[in-house]
Parts: structure tokens; C-alpha cells; sequence
């Protein structure tokens, strides 16, 4: 068996899709790299300056009234006039680099806007404020900093804080990645299955160890990821590992450190990817073509976005599961027919749907099924 896999994967490693596939990768985060220090992502200045337009714009649609408290103005309007007020609060305690008024003003800030959520109106100029599921986040982020006295990075991304932003980008669409890099895992085997009659092995097994191969291939991606991320190391710092970051973990908001949500998400990324393979397997025995496989492995990924009602029916479908960062970052609590998905239940069903195509493919391929592809 050691041999076999060996093989596989001196095959796989000089695989010219597997070369494409790891530039592709390469490419794919030195190019966000890049856009992050181009767009000095993280930068609060920045960042608060954006949000003062958008409150700007929102006030736009307004009739210009009084917004003082005896005036006649509504009460979204007042809540908006002070939610710029503290915005612009904000961005001058980062002039003056009182991180301690900056953090309380965020505070407040926070809580005004979950008033304005039930507001008359609202719904008007929603488009230019944070969600009600962002602001959640936002509130036990910061409750968390004053609780615990960390310090606030005003800065633009470091390394660390990078690698976050950049496995939230690639998580969400991980799963169309691995379905086009794995779609057509068998069809050449199937197409010269003489050259593989000859392995002192079952065939089972021979799918097993190209499976292997196929996972060290993906560790190679992942590895990538934090090779190519290096050179923010340099421009601007390897940062703290430690920082925390506000997420949904099994329904409920939760601050975990950079560290604690890179190795939940690299989890994610590894079962989602042994899941894809050995589905692409099934589908290639199956379908005996590489393109009708892709476009079933992405009509089934689709199919809780188009039909958001079924996740509430359904929810041990793994491929509710598979856009992991929306799950992390509340997205799915936004939909019309919000449903409460637990990520730890995601990892469960997504496992046992692994373990079930493993037994699949072991039954499927030890049948004589072979001999008729």
C-alpha cells in the first residue's frame, strides 16, 4: 500500500493540473496581498471616514429638519445625526491616540444603531449602515477589548490579521475550487483502466491511495497560503496571533483569537475538501464524465442558496455547511427563512457524510462495477 501511495503521488506531483492548480493558488494570495496593501485594508482612518459618507448619504435622504431633541425630526434622523457625530468622535480620538475614547464612543455607537434597527424608516437607508447581525458582532467585540484591556490595532492588516481576511475570501468558495480541481479525479483511470490491472492491489484500494495523494496535493495549497502571505510580514508586521475577532460559533457571537479561527477554519477547509474528492469520485463512477460531475457537485452547492426554506427542512445536509465563512460570520442568520446553523454540527455532518461516501466507494468499486465504465 505505502508503494502504491507513493506512486500516486510522484504521478500527482508531476501532474501538470496540479502545477496549474498551485500557481493558480500562489497567484490567487500574492494578488490579494497586493490589493490589501494598495487598499490599506484595516486602516481605521480609513475605514471611519467610509462609514461618516455612508451615514452622510443616509442623511441625504432626509428633508433637511432640526435634529435636536425638541425638534421635528424623526427619530431615526436624530439617531443618525448622532451616530455621525460619533463616528467623527471617533476618527479624532485616533488623531489624538486616545484609544480609550475611541473604544467607548464604539461602544455607544453600537448601541445606537441597534435602537435604529426597529426604527420607522429604516428600512430606507439600511443599504448604507452595518446589518443588525454585523452590529451584534461589532457590540461583543468591543464589550470584549474593554473587558479585557487589549489593545485596539488602528493599523492596516498585519500577517496574521491578513491570513483571517484572506481564509474568509478563499473558505467562501473552497468548495467550488476543490469540485473543478477534482472533477475529473477517475475519468483517466477509467479511460486506460488496462494500465492499472497490473497493481498487486485492489482497485478500492488504489482509489484510497490516489484519494492520499490528492489530500497532500491540497496540503501543498494550504501551505501556500501562508508562504505567499509572507511578504506582509515586511510592509507591515507579522502582528499578534492572539488578536481577537468576533464570530458565530454554534448560534451564538463569540470572540475567538486569530489563532483559535485560522485552526476551526483550516478544519473546515481539509473536511470539505476529503468530502469533494471522494464525491467527485462517486460521480465520476456514476456519470463517466468530468463536466456532468462539476455541474451536479455545484447544482447541489447551489441549491440551499436558491432555496434558502429547504436549510430549515433539511439541516444535517452537509451542503449547507460548506460556505463556512458565511456560517462563522452570521450571513446565514440574514437570509429571509433564517435558520440557526451550528458549525459544530456542520463539521459532524460533514464527517459522517465522509465517512458514508468512504464505505460507498469501498462497496461500489469491490462489485465488478469497474468492469463496466
Amino acid at each position: 500500500m505505502w508503494k502504491i501511495l507513493k506512486t500516486c503521488f510522484i504521478l500527482e506531483k508531476s501532474n501538470k493540473k496540479n502545477i496549474f492548480a498551485c500557481i493558480i493558488v500562489a497567484v490567487f494570495v500574492f494578488g490579494l496581498v497586493l490589493f490589501v496593501k494598495t487598499e490599506d485594508l484595516g486602516n481605521t482612518i480609513k475605514e471611519k471616514s467610509g462609514e461618516y459618507q455612508s451615514l452622510s448619504s443616509a442623511l441625504s435622504k432626509f428633508q433637511n429638519v432640526d435634529a435636536t431633541d425638541s425638534g421635528n425630526g424623526s427619530d431615526l434622523y436624530k439617531n443618525l445625526v448622532l451616530q455621525r457625530h460619533y463616528v467623527s468622535k471617533q476618527s479624532m480620538a485616533i488623531k489624538m491616540d486616545k484609544p480609550e475614547m475611541y473604544l467607548d464612543t464604539a461602544i455607544l455607537l453600537v448601541n445606537l444603531r441597534a435602537d435604529s434597527f426597529d426604527m420607522e424608516g429604516f428600512q430606507n437607508v439600511a443599504s448604507y449602515l452595518p446589518s443588525k447581525i454585523e452590529n451584534q458582532l461589532d457590540s461583543v467585540f468591543y464589550q470584549y477589548m474593554k473587558k479585557t484591556g487589549i489593545s485596539l490595532s488602528m493599523n492596516s492588516l498585519s500577517y496574521f490579521q491578513f491570513l483571517a481576511y484572506l481564509i474568509g475570501v478563499l473558505g467562501s468558495v473552497w468548495f467550488i475550487f476543490m469540485s473543478i480541481y477534482s472533477s475529473g479525479v477517475m475519468i483517466e483511470d477509467f479511460q486506460h483502466s488496462s494500465l492499472i490491472k497490473g497493481y498487486p492491489i485492489t482497485f478500492d484500494k488504489y482509489v484510497v491511495a490516489k484519494c492520499i495523494s490528492l489530500m497532500l496535493i491540497v496540503g501543498v495549497f494550504l501551505l501556500e497560503l501562508f508562504i505567499f502571505s509572507l511578504p506582509l510580514v515586511y510592509f507591515k508586521g507579522l502582528g499578534n496571533p492572539s488578536y481577537p475577532i468576533a464570530i458565530f460559533i454554534d448560534g451564538t457571537s463569540e470572540v475567538y483569537p486569530i489563532y483559535k479561527y485560522l485552526g476551526l477554519s483550516l478544519l473546515y477547509m481539509i473536511s470539505i475538501s476529503i468530502f469533494t474528492i471522494l464525491l467527485s469520485v462517486i460521480f465520476n463512477v456514476l456519470l463517466k464524465n468530468m463536466y456532468l460531475t462539476l455541474f451536479l457537485e455545484l447544482l447541489l452547492y447551489i441549491f440551499p442558496i436558491l432555496f434558502p426554506s429547504m436549510i430549515s427542512l433539511i439541516p444535517f445536509n452537509p451542503f449547507n455547511y460548506l460556505n463556512f465563512p458565511n456560517l462563522l460570520n452570521g450571513q446565514m442568520f440574514e437570509l429571509t427563512n433564517s435558520v440557526d446553523l451550528n458549525s459544530t454540527h456542520g463539521l459532524i455532518y460533514i464527517g459522517i457524510s465522509i465517512a458514508i461516501m468512504v464505505v460507498a466507494v469501498k462497496l461500489f468499486l469491490t462489485t465488478g462495477k469497474l468492469k463496466k465504465v
